[in-house]
């Protein structure tokens, strides 16, 4: 959507060749040539963005930053200033701005500014539907696909959204987004109004399986005293999603089988069959072709579930993906702390698109909400973040030969990083455990104590090394 962009400038030929500009770049402009013409303006008419020349005969663009405030107006406000000064820069954003930029011909700092205020106002509103129901929430056009590979995997969801009768499974590692991608399929289909139930496959206890699932009748056991109704009679006219189901032990595969298959449940203790009008969905993030192949999920309930498969992108394969990510998470979590945080600065941003992820979305979601958490002013910075991201980037292990047979090093002894240590490993006598307690017990002694290389030359933290110091001094595993 293009926004719409007030432009106050009192020298006419600058005003003019500005607003040209941003005429070309879509954005929707008009112009006041005075900062009393720019308030009026305002009262009269709905205004997205507000441009502020910082020096105008008349009110001031602080002048009429603070009459803004003053109205209670909540837009982003750019102020532009040819003789620029640092207690000016921290005046306007003490009174609310949103950036301060300098005058240029080739304007690019007022286009990235305004750009940012775009991305900045488009958030807000999203924040804004959010607060609303779920559907909202949910909307396919609100999910972030910048990456060739998520542009794909939007126009499949949205294909298969408008039927709402096929199986979908979802597979992708740990925190890539199947659990969000499942809730933009129901929330994008005829089903919207319906529950989403999310079954947690591996977190139910197996003897619990069917009466959590069907539900179970008053006397079935000992303990149920009354009807419970299960998920999937909860689930009725909606969407079910197995999550993790390439974790469900395989005699709790086949009854699941039977239900997708009949559509119908009996409760535990009851005698009827009677049906279940839901749509399926199950997620995983293990390779469930493999996983059949080595006899740990059944073949027939695979094929089952595979009527539509969506192959969920880890993070990394769509790094176009992580600056937009990183901004909603940004707005959702300065909105939860209460912080004005607008911005991520060009090293914070770097320091992200540099980043593999191993943890996925859910990995960016919890470092920006830490980042926001300490972050003191209106811009994340690279401070905000926890230290250890670049050394997690391109990791070194240490270069530790396991040779057959050598004997152990003791004692202390000057170490430099990228020496070997041979340690002798007797095949069916020693243990895992065992190895690794020799192999710490000869680091520390090589560091001379000092935990923090140690740690270091492990490749460890050192709260890690810690612990699994406290378990060898205790005699239990780690």
């Amino acid at each position: 959507m293009a926004h719409s962009v007030l432009l106050v400038e009192d020298e006419a030929s600058i005003r003019e060749a500005y607003a040209l500009n941003l005429g070309t770049k879509g954005y929707q402009v008009q112009t006041a040539k005075s900062g009393e013409e720019g308030l009026s303006i305002l009262q009269k008419v709905p205004v997205d963005i507000l441009v502020l020349d910082m020096m105008m005969a008349g009110l001031s663009g602080l002048d009429v930053l603070k009459e803004v405030q003053r109205m209670g107006l909540d837009l982003p406000v750019i102020l532009l200033t040819a003789r620029g000064t640092v207690r000016d820069a921290v005046e306007a954003m003490r009174l609310g701005a949103f950036d301060f930029v300098m005058k240029s011909i080739d304007m690019e700092d007022l286009a990235l500014a305004l750009s940012n205020a775009s991305r900045f106002l488009t958030l807000s509103r999203e924040a804004g539907y959010w607060s609303g129901k779920e559907s909202g929430r949910f909307s396919l056009d609100l999910m972030v696909a910048e990456s060739p590979r998520s542009i794909s995997l939007k126009k499949q969801i949205r294909e298969m959204s408008s039927n709402d009768q096929i199986t979908v499974l979802l597979q992708g590692e740990t925190g890539s987004g199947k659990e969000y991608i499942a809730k933009v399929i129901h929330y994008n289909s005829a089903r919207r109004e319906r529950p989403f139930i999310e079954v947690d496959c591996p977190a139910i206890p197996a003897d619990l399986f069917e009466s959590e699932l069907f539900g179970y009748e008053k006397g079935a056991f000992t303990g149920a005293v009354a009807r419970k109704v299960g998920l999937l009679e909860l689930a009725e006219g909606g969407t079910v999603l197995l999550d993790e189901i390439g974790d469900l032990p395989l005699h709790l595969q086949a009854k699941l089988l039977r239900v997708i298959e009949e559509r119908t449940i009996r409760r535990v203790g009851g005698g009827a069959h009677f049906p279940v009008h839901v749509r399926f969905m199950a997620a995983t993030h293990k390779d469930l072709r493999q996983a059949v192949k080595n006899g740990q999920f059944r073949e027939d309930l695979y094929y089952r579930l595979n009527v539509l498969t969506l192959e969920i992108p880890a993070l990394r394969e769509r790094k176009e993906d992580i600056l937009p990510i990183a901004e909603r998470f940004m707005f959702q979590s300065a909105q939860s702390f209460r912080k004005e945080v607008r911005q991520i600065s060009s090293g914070a941003r770097e320091l992200l698109l540099a980043h593999d992820f191993p943890g996925n979305i859910r990995e960016l979601s919890n470092l920006v909400e830490r980042a926001v958490m300490f972050c003191q002013g209106t811009r994340l910075e690279e401070k905000n973040f926890p230290p250890d991201i670049p050394k997690s980037l391109n990791p070194e292990p240490p270069s530790v030969l396991v040779q057959t047979p050598a004997a152990p090093v003791t004692g202390p002894t000057r170490a430099m990083t990228g020496e070997t240590i041979p340690l002798s490993f007797k095949l069916g006598e020693d243990t895992l455990e065992e190895h690794e307690r020799r192999l710490v017990e000869t680091v520390l002694s090589l560091s001379g104590g000092n935990k923090t290389m140690a740690s270091g030359w492990l490749g460890i933290s050192r709260w890690a090394l810690d612990r699994r110091i406290k378990a060898e001094d205790s005699g239990t595993e780690k």
